[in-house]
C-alpha cells in the first residue's frame, strides 16, 4: 500500500510539474509539432559542416542556395565568383541601399543627421513577435550608448544603429521618411539593372501571412511571382500603410500575429521570402567596390556609408586582431543568411569586398549555421585565410569547368 501511495505520489507531480513546463512552453511546443518536417529538413548537413572546409563543401554541393561574389582590390586574379548572375533575397542587407540613399540626402542637404526621431514613432511599424527582440536590443544599446534623450534618437545615430542591427521597426521607420523617387534614382546612378530596391519589412511580413491574405502560401507565391513588380510594390506599401495609419486594421492584425505570428509553417515562410527584394551578387560587388573607392554617389557619401558599416571594428575587439579595417551588414531570418562586406587584412594588407548570400536554406541546416553564426565567420576568414581562400577558389573554378562542359555538350 505504501509502495502504491509513493508510486502515486509521484506519477501525480510528475504530471503537475510536466504540464506546469508543457503550458508555459505550449507555443514553442506547438510550433515544435507543425514543423516536425522542417527540422529534419537539411539535418544531413549538420554534423559535416562544423568546420568551415564542411561549408564549403555544402556551397560546391549546392549551388542553388548560395551565390558568392569577393574581390580584392587591385588584384582581380584574386576574385572569387560563384554563381554570381542569380537573383537571390536580400533580406536586411537591402538596407544598405537605404544608408546610401541617406547619405545621398545628406550630401545634398536634405537631411542634416541631426534631425531628431521619437523612438515612440519608430516603433510604430514593429509587427508583434516578428523580431521583436531585436527592436528592442537596439533600442536598449542606443540608450546603452546615451544615443536616447527625452524619448528621441539623431538620425545619424539611428543609421549607426540601422547598420549594426537591422531593426526592422526602424528600418521601416527610415523607408517612409524618404522620398519614393529616390528608389529609381538610385538604381540609375549605381547602374543597377536586376535590383530591386527596398521595401517596407512591415508590409512585406503582413503580404506574405496566408491567414491575413485569405490564400494558402503557395496560391500566394503563385500570384505575386505572376504580377508585375510595380504591383506588388504597390501592395506591400499599401500594407504597411495600413498597419500604421488605419486604427481597425492595425488591432485586427496586430491581435493575429500576438496569437499566430505570421501563420506559417518554418518552411512556408522560408518559402514566401522568395518575394523580398533580390539582387545579384555581381551587382552588389560592382557597388561596393565603387564605395570602397568613394565612388558611389560621392565621394563624401561613400565615406559616410562606410563609417556607419564600420560597426563590427567598432563594437568586436577581436575584429582587430585580423582586420585594420573592417565594415560589415549582415542578414538572418529563416532560411536567409547574407551579408556585405569590407575588409583589410591584418596580414596582407589587402582589402577585400564581399557580397555572399545564402536562401532557401534547409530549415534544419539554416538553425545550424545560424546558431553558430557561421556565415560570419565565413565572411570574415574568406578576406584573411589563405586555406579557406584557396578552398573557395577551387568551389568556384570547379563550378566554371561544370558550366563550360555542360555549355558545350
Amino acid at each position: 500500500m505504501r509502495l502504491f501511495k509513493f508510486f502515486a505520489a509521484f506519477i501525480v507531480t510528475a504530471i503537475v510539474v510536466f504540464g506546469f513546463v508543457l503550458g508555459l512552453n505550449w507555443n514553442a511546443f506547438t510550433t515544435f509539432l507543425e514543423n516536425r518536417e522542417a527540422m529534419a529538413e537539411g539535418s544531413e548537413w549538420v554534423e559535416k559542416t562544423y568546420s568551415l572546409r564542411g561549408l564549403t563543401e555544402f556551397i560546391a554541393e549546392n549551388p542553388e542556395n548560395v551565390s558568392v561574389a569577393s574581390i580584392v582590390i587591385g588584384h582581380p586574379d584574386s576574385t572569387i565568383l560563384y554563381h554570381e548572375d542569380v537573383p537571390r533575397v536580400m533580406g536586411t542587407t537591402s538596407n544598405f541601399f537605404i544608408l546610401l540613399a541617406y547619405a545621398l540626402e545628406m550630401d545634398r542637404g536634405t537631411f542634416t543627421g541631426d534631425e531628431e526621431l521619437l523612438w515612440s514613432d519608430i516603433s510604430k511599424y514593429q509587427l508583434p513577435e516578428v523580431d521583436e527582440s531585436v527592436h528592442k536590443q537596439s533600442f536598449n544599446e542606443a540608450d546603452r550608448r546615451g544615443w536616447i534623450r527625452e524619448g528621441a534618437i539623431s538620425l545619424k545615430n539611428s543609421l549607426k544603429l540601422l547598420a549594426e542591427y537591422n531593426d526592422l521597426a526602424l528600418a521601416d521607420f527610415l523607408w517612409w521618411q524618404l522620398n519614393r523617387d529616390i528608389w529609381p534614382e538610385l538604381k540609375n546612378i549605381l547602374g543597377l539593372e536586376t535590383a530591386e530596391m527596398p521595401l517596407p519589412f512591415s508590409g512585406l511580413y503582413l503580404a506574405i501571412s496566408p491567414s491575413l491574405q485569405d490564400m494558402s502560401s503557395d496560391s500566394l507565391i503563385d500570384y505575386w511571382q505572376s504580377s508585375s513588380d510595380k504591383e506588388w510594390r504597390a501592395y506591400v506599401t499599401e500594407q504597411s500603410n495600413l498597419y500604421l495609419s488605419d486604427n481597425s486594421f492595425r488591432e485586427e492584425t496586430s491581435d493575429f500575429l500576438e496569437k499566430n505570428r505570421l501563420g506559417t509553417t518554418f518552411i512556408e515562410e522560408r518559402n514566401a521570402m522568395i518575394l523580398f527584394p533580390k539582387i545579384t551578387t555581381h551587382e552588389m560587388i560592382n557597388v561596393l567596390q565603387n564605395l570602397w573607392e568613394n565612388k558611389v554617389v560621392s565621394e563624401t557619401a561613400s565615406k559616410t556609408v562606410k563609417n556607419w558599416m564600420r560597426w563590427p571594428i567598432n563594437q568586436q575587439s577581436e575584429i582587430e586582431r585580423d582586420f585594420t579595417d573592417y565594415g560589415a551588414i549582415y542578414d538572418n531570418r529563416m532560411g536567409l543568411l547574407n551579408g556585405v562586406d569590407f575588409g583589410t587584412s591584418a596580414y596582407t594588407g589587402d582589402t577585400t569586398v564581399q557580397a555572399i548570400f545564402f536562401d532557401r536554406l534547409p530549415i534544419a541546416f539554416w538553425f545550424h549555421m545560424s546558431s553558430n553564426h557561421m556565415h560570419q565567420d565565413f565572411q570574415q576568414r574568406l578576406i584573411f585565410d589563405p586555406a579557406l581562400i584557396d578552398q573557395m577558389k577551387r568551389v568556384a573554378q570547379n563550378n566554371s569547368e561544370r558550366s563550360i562542359t555542360s555549355d558545350s555538350n
